[in-house]
């Protein structure tokens, strides 16, 4: 199923898709099987059939019906989304349709491809990177379907195009995608950094800057309106002072005059900012973030490794991070970025969902999203995500949810999606045109990471005996 096929008649050509296989169901073809089957068990004897009947029998019990869904009109080799008309029963002629002829019939999204597997089984496909830039993209499916393969390629192909991209790498599964299958270093290997928060990854408080770390005590920190509006005074006198640091912030705190409430919250969340080790005055140790996007032509992927981090620590580098960039992005200081969030309702809090599909997308941040989970993101945004990369799943529910939101029909959806094996995946959306593709992904050539820690490891031989 989701093959193309053409029925052709005289200059134009409608194009279908097919969604479901069925018998023929004709009026008595149950009664006529089970009468043969009842003959050819109690008539062993009878081996000659001079008219010929079994034969017209078998090809009509075998006839299938092939349940399609209309995409579009071609008409002098180029596509037209409409499908106004209805070809002959009689006369029209009915040939497949290679996805590559039917690509060759609309305009191309850009000459940028990234190659990620084949169609028709065996011609290879790529999706352009222009389909990806601006744009937000769902890769969905069951557990170990081959999401996080597909969102590698994906993130190895922009970065092979010189694009920039931040990676919240929950599971440490990034950190090689600059080597291959044998643990060489590919072309992109200089251009990807890993960064443990609190470890390599430190900023100073004048390089995050007053607006991200408000955000961050606001948000992650649910600082009270009050004790923020006097932070914000203390940090404002420090500023001005040429003397913004860990140190002079706590004993600016000391000195403050204010409600002892609203010290003992300042102090509290002061601790919890020191002691989370995002935060140093050592110009050695800080990094660099707008220097890291800021190389121009060169490309460039940072992995932020949250593998063993906190919840707390999670959010709080999250929220660091995103507010700084979209502030970078504001004043044009850095290139637009993708970001790939595998398994975003993890450490994204609910705000932040609208502000990526809305606001962060207008400034430059382009996500994808890698889940198993379709019902955690919120069906507002599947409303307004450019392209789905969905894998199998059994799971109505899950198909529902994204099945209503996606660019194909819920029929097609639903159908296609129950049968596809393995590393095997259903692409809609604005990458190949709103002309729903079944895709075989490759395998990715890089060494495992993020797999799974067994206890039964390696296979042993049982000593059976009698």
């Amino acid at each position: 199923m989701g093959d193309y096929l053409v029925a052709s008649e005289e200059s134009r050509s409608l194009v279908l898709q097919v969604y479901d296989e069925r018998y023929l169901d004709v009026e008595g073809i149950e009664e006529e099987i089970a009468r043969e089957e009842v003959l050819s068990a109690s008539a062993h004897g009878v081996t000659e059939d001079p008219t010929g009947l079994s034969a017209i029998s078998t090809l009509i019990r075998d006839m299938r019906i092939l349940v399609c869904k209309a995409r579009g009109t071609l008409s002098n080799g180029r596509l037209s989304p409409r499908a106004d008309w209805m070809p002959s029963r009689t006369n029209c002629r009915v040939s497949r349709l290679l996805v590559e002829d039917l690509a060759d019939s609309v305009a191309p999204l850009g000459r940028r491809g990234i190659k990620v597997g084949t169609v028709d089984s065996g011609s290879e496909f790529f999706v352009p990177a222009e389909a990806l830039d601006g744009r937000i993209t769902v890769i969905t499916g069951g557990k170990e379907s081959g999401k996080s393969h597909l969102a590698k390629m994906l993130l190895r192909g922009l970065l092979t195009h010189g694009a920039y991209s931040i990676v919240f790498d929950l599971n440490d599964e990034y950190g090689s995608i600059g080597l291959d299958g044998e643990g060489k270093k590919t072309g992109v290997f200089p251009l990807v950094k890993v960064m443990r928060p609190g470890r390599e990854m430190k900023l100073s408080l004048a390089a995050a800057g007053l607006r991200s770390i408000t955000n961050l005590l606001s948000h992650s920190l649910e600082m009270p309106g009050t004790s923020l509006r006097e932070f914000v005074k203390i940090w404002d006198q420090l500023e001005g002072r040429n003397d913004l640091s860990l140190a002079s912030l706590e004993a600016a705190i000391h000195q403050w005059r204010c409600n002892e409430f609203v010290r003992d919250a300042l102090f509290a969340r002061f601790h919890t900012l020191a002691s989370c080790g995002l935060f140093t005055d050592s110009k050695e140790r800080q990094f660099d973030l707008q220097g890291f996007f800021s190389r121009e032509g060169e490309g460039g992927c940072l992995v932020i490794s949250l593998s063993g981090v906190s919840p707390l620590n999670r959010r709080m580098v999250v929220e660091l991070v995103l507010s700084k960039m979209v502030e970078l992005l504001e004043h044009r200081k850095v290139p637009p970025v993708f970001l790939f969030a595998e398994e975003a309702h993890l450490y994204l809090r609910d705000t932040y969902w609208e502000d990526l599909i809305t606001r962060m997308r207008h400034f430059g941040v382009f996500t994808i999203f890698v889940t198993n989970q379709p019902d955690a993101i919120d069906q507002k945004i599947y409303r307004q995500v450019d392209n789905i990369f969905l894998y199998n799943f059994s799971n109505d529910a899950d198909l529902s949810m994204v099945s209503q939101a996606s660019m194909a029909d819920t029929d097609t959806v639903k159908a296609v999606v129950r049968t596809l094996p393995p590393r095997t995946c259903l692409l809609l959306g604005h990458a190949v045109n709103n002309l729903p593709v079944i895709l075989s992904v490759d395998p990715f050539d890089s060494p495992a990471s993020g797999t799974t820690r067994r206890f039964f490891s390696e296979p042993v031989e049982l000593d059976v005996r009698s």
